[in-house]
């Protein structure tokens, strides 16, 4: 692994694909991705260390619900070292879907500048141990500097006029989805929030994944003119 000082100088050094590696390359976890969550900056996965950190992170902008949103509601870590337990927190839809991708545990940290709250990042674990004192300091670390790119990110991506109610273009799940978006603006004559909206409510009638429902947009097998399009998985002539 990594030096923390050398995470710490990755982050503040303005390279956007070492915003998750950062956290892999220091603390014992196997993925972490990163979402901006609800106001201002819309809710979108906007880096991940590998496809399977960004498709659970996927799951918690899908679903509305998750550590992550707890995490900024709550302005503290949520540290959920063992995602088999039966608990009465406030995300039993994430859960469930986050122990099917075969993670043990999971740790969420906010990603908040002062009081202005951004989104959070979350660690992916495949053992159930927590971290020790020193390892969760550093975790706090590097979100506060994480933070501090992802605002300048963000807020350097609107002034350019880049779209940032879709999920991030950073990655391949989120080019997709981007595209997937202007799209249904296109068929729909909608805002883009509004088109990232409708394709999301399309994920969750159809029990998918939103990169699943913005491929097939792309592909044409769904078209939200047609109401004979309703199954993702068929491709059809055309």
């Amino acid at each position: 692994m990594s030096s923390f000082t050398d995470a710490a100088r990755r982050l503040q050094g303005g390279d956007d694909d070492a915003l998750a590696g950062a956290f892999v390359d220091v603390l014992p976890v196997a993925g972490a991705a990163l979402s901006t969550l609800g106001r201002p900056f819309g809710s979108a996965v906007i880096a991940a260390s590998d496809p399977r950190a960004a498709e659970s992170d996927e799951q918690q902008v899908l679903l509305g619900e998750g550590p992550g949103w707890s995490a900024l509601r709550s302005g503290a870590p949520v540290l959920a070292y063992d995602l088999s337990e039966t608990t009465d927190d406030e995300w039993p839809s994430t859960r469930a879907a986050l122990r099917a991708t075969g993670w043990a545990g999971l740790l969420s940290f906010p990603l908040s500048v002062g009081t202005f709250d951004i989104g959070a990042v979350t660690l992916y674990r495949l053992e159930t141990q927590p971290l020790a004192p020193a390892e969760l300091s550093e975790a706090k670390l590097l979100a506060g500097l994480a933070a501090l790119r992802v605002l300048y990110t963000t807020t350097r991506d609107l002034e350019g006029g880049i779209a940032t109610s879709a999920v991030s273009v950073t990655h391949s799940s989120g080019r997709h989805v981007h595209q997937a978006t202007g799209m249904v603006v296109a068929q729909l004559g909608l805002t883009p929030e509004n088109a990232l909206l409708v394709l999301r409510a399309r994920a969750f009638a159809d029990g998918q994944h939103l990169r699943a429902i913005a491929e097939a947009v792309i592909e044409r097998r769904i078209d939200f003119r047609d109401p004979r399009t309703t199954d993702p998985a068929r491709k059809e002539d055309r």
